[in-house]
């Protein structure tokens, strides 16, 4: 018999992100195996309606909150859900009081970012939050290690990475539209995917690396998916403009591409015309990289990875294996790494194919929602500490 679950979510689609990819993608993967999921989320405007889905009326993180008590309050006195699930620690204050007036178990997806955020009263906010949770789902052992520093008892802890979408065999790859098709066609492309902040090292990458990549592949391009972080509570840096700006002055622009946001399968589309994935990953105090979803979408399509052994990478490339992971701020090392990987072929394509299996087998959203989906089981059979 399936499980009552009631996920409480400040991070939802239509708004893009790590967080919202795994929300998501977790609702999707627990309804898949028969659990009764009803979301409660925050305003989107022109968001369309979806089945078993409540959003605030208003914006903002006040009107959230508010609504998200309110409407979880109906929602376990009507249903009872045997699991109250928030998708950050941003959702763990209503999920806390929910959790008690109605005695149900509370699980909280933890992620890097929300422990590390500094502030000495948002520090002691966020760690008895996290105390009051029956089960932590740590997105990697790297934030595994960073709750446990913070003082969280570790057998309340569950590492639970985040999935990725596997396509069906039969279904062939969509085609890149024309505009990117003409821009790539007989280049040698790399490509980073995520928002534009200090953290992914995109601007260091630019100035650093490729200038003497250019020198050495004339046809090399870098092509970078993702805009400014409008809608994150931490990240308010406006990069993209800055970025723009040392492309011109570098005389980089028939060499880097800003794409900005685009659409699920062009990105799925680009990957297969890229030779490499590249994300320099910066070692930020209080920003982590938790773990990188985007490196198991670009192994899916057999493309190798090149980055920087920075938190929850490490878990997501495998070096050696399915890329090459180099010292954070380490310019040199990055472009040797990329530049090996341009001019052999076979490496290159060992190193994808090693990806692809690895994604396949252990991070499908069919593996990871079933990891989940324990979690939940054993909360709702009394199981809890």
């Amino acid at each position: 018999m399936g499980l009552r679950i009631l996920m409480l979510t400040w991070n939802y689609p239509p708004v893009t992100g790590g967080i919202e990819y795994v929300a998501e993608h977790l609702v999707r993967g627990l309804r898949a195996r028969g659990h009764a999921v009803r979301v409660v989320t925050a305003h989107a405007k022109d968001a369309p309606p979806e089945p078993d889905t409540w959003r605030a009326a208003r914006p903002g993180l006040k009107a959230y909150v508010l609504f998200s008590l309110a409407r979880g309050f109906s929602l376990c006195r009507g249903e009872r859900p045997d699991v109250i699930a928030c998708s950050s620690v941003v959702s763990a204050p209503a999920g806390w009081m929910l959790s008690r007036l109605f005695r149900r178990p509370l699980v909280v997806l933890a992620h890097g970012s929300d422990i590390l955020y500094p502030g000495w009263l948002y520090t002691r906010a966020v760690r008895w939050l996290f105390g009051r949770a029956d089960r932590l789902c740590a997105n990697s052992g790297r934030t595994r290690d960073l709750l446990i520093a913070a003082g969280q008892r570790p057998e309340r802890i569950v590492v639970v990475p985040p999935g990725v979408l596997v396509p069906p065999a039969d279904v062939s790859p969509p085609p890149l539209p024309k505009e990117l098709s003409d821009l790539v066609a007989g280049r040698r492309v790399l490509m980073t995917v995520g928002r534009l902040i200090r953290r992914k090292g995109v601007l260091e990458f630019v100035e650093q690396v490729m200038p003497p990549l250019v020198r050495e592949f004339s046809d090399v391009l870098y092509v970078v998916v993702g805009d400014d972080a409008h809608h994150s509570l931490v990240h308010h840096e406006r990069r993209r403009d800055l970025i723009a700006r040392r492309v011109q002055e570098l005389g980089l622009a028939r060499h880097v591409h800003l794409a900005g946001r685009l659409r699920d399968e062009e990105v799925a589309a680009l990957y297969r015309e890229a030779r490499v994935f590249a994300l320099p990953a910066r070692d930020i105090p209080g920003d982590v990289e938790g773990f990188g979803i985007v490196f198991l979408e670009a192994a899916l399509a057999g493309l190798p990875s090149v980055a920087t052994r920075v938190g929850g990478i490490l878990e997501a490339v495998e070096d050696g294996v399915t890329g090459r992971l180099v010292e954070p701020d380490d310019a040199e090392a990055m472009r040797a790494a990329v530049a090996a990987l341009l001019r052999n072929d076979t490496e290159r394509r060992r190193l994808g194919e090693a990806g692809r299996q690895r994604a396949r087998d252990q991070f499908s959203w069919e593996v990871i929602s079933a990891r989940y989906e324990t979690v939940f089981q054993d909360l709702a059979g009394g199981k809890a500490t």
